[in-house]
This record gives structure tokens, sequence and C-alpha cells, in this order.
């Protein structure tokens, strides 16, 4: 236990001396996206997000930002007769470059690193035989995030991203589109 302790003082040490405007966040996003098959509606649904994330200074104005997500993309499609709930969840790694207005404001575009964690399938009616083994989700796939982060307080603040994945997230399911807040808490 002591091992642990210490181990997390000196990751987290580390961490605030290469990254500045580094905090928790945690929010919830609206995820959508495109069947590819008629006759099949989609709907949105409500994930959480949970991480921690900082700022790397580049070169005036603007910096590497990245950090550590526990993310989830639910997906919901039905059909005549039945529906089903997909939840997956990922670990993400933001790999942004963003651009500070000031210490209270920054915009920010990059690719995300999303490897999949787990993925549960509830399904009803028609669709009631639907499995993990029968959606086939993709094990990582690449979002693009385009956001901005803001502090209202000195170590509150708020970060709003829209994300776009093209392609295949899972059987049947392309295009996957979110939009997001999360609560940011500073710790810099």
């Amino acid at each position: 236990m002591k091992f642990l302790i210490v181990l997390a003082l000196t990751v987290s040490s580390a961490f605030a001396q290469a990254f500045e405007d580094y905090g928790v966040e945690a929010g919830f996003r609206s995820q959508n996206f495109t069947a590819d098959t008629t006759g099949v509606s989609t709907s949105s649904e409500i994930g959480y997000q949970l991480g921690v994330s900082g700022a790397v200074p580049v070169s005036g104005a603007f910096v590497f930002r990245s950090g550590l997500f526990y993310t989830e993309r639910p997906l919901k499609y039905s059909v005549t007769g039945g529906d089903a709930t997909i939840k997956l969840t990922y670990f993400d790694i933001p790999l942004t470059f963003g651009y500070k207005f000031s210490d209270y404001a920054l915009v920010y575009l990059g690719p995300v690193l999303a490897v999949k964690l787990s993925d549960n399938v509830k399904s009803s009616g028609t669709l009631s035989g639907t499995t993990s083994s029968s959606v086939s989700p993709k094990g990582t796939i690449v979002p693009i995030v385009l956001g901005a982060a803001f502090r209202f307080a000195p170590q509150i603040g708020a970060n709003v991203f829209f994300e776009m994945t093209s392609g295949e997230a899972a059987t049947g399911a392309k295009d996957l589109r979110a939009v997001g807040a999360n609560l940011i808490v500073y710790l810099d």
C-alpha cells in the first residue's frame, strides 16, 4: 500500500511539472450515429465521461492538450418490433493542439485514441437475440474532437466539445457524433 501511495505522488508530481491547466473532469455526452441498414432508426443516448486532462505549452499561446478519460459511447437503434442498446466503454487519450486566448479560455482540435474496454448489449423484441459477438464492436477508434475549455473561477471551469468518428464503431453503426460538457476542477 505504501508503494502505491509513493507511486501516485511521484506520478502526480511529474504530471504537475509537465502540464499546466491540469485538472479532473467529469460530465455527460449525447451520442448519436448513422445506421448503414435501411429500415433501422437511431436515437441519441446519454453517456458519461470521467478523467484527467492538462496542457503542455508548445510555443507562445499554442499548447498540446492531452489526458486520460473513461468514456461511455452508448448507441441505440430500432426496427419494427424491437430495439437494441449497445453501451461501449473506452479509455480515451486525446492528442489535441490548442490555442490559449487567456488563462481562462482555450480552444482545441485533434484526434482521440479510444481503446475499447467493454461492450454490453441489451435488446428486446425481434432483436432479442442480439449479442456482443453479433454486434462486433471495433477495438480501437480514432474520433476527431473540437472543443473549448473555460475557467469560471481560478479552480473551476468547463469543457464543451463536439466529437465525430468516421467509419464503423460497431457492425451497422457508423459516423458516431457526440456533443458533451464536462465540469473541470483545476489542480494547478
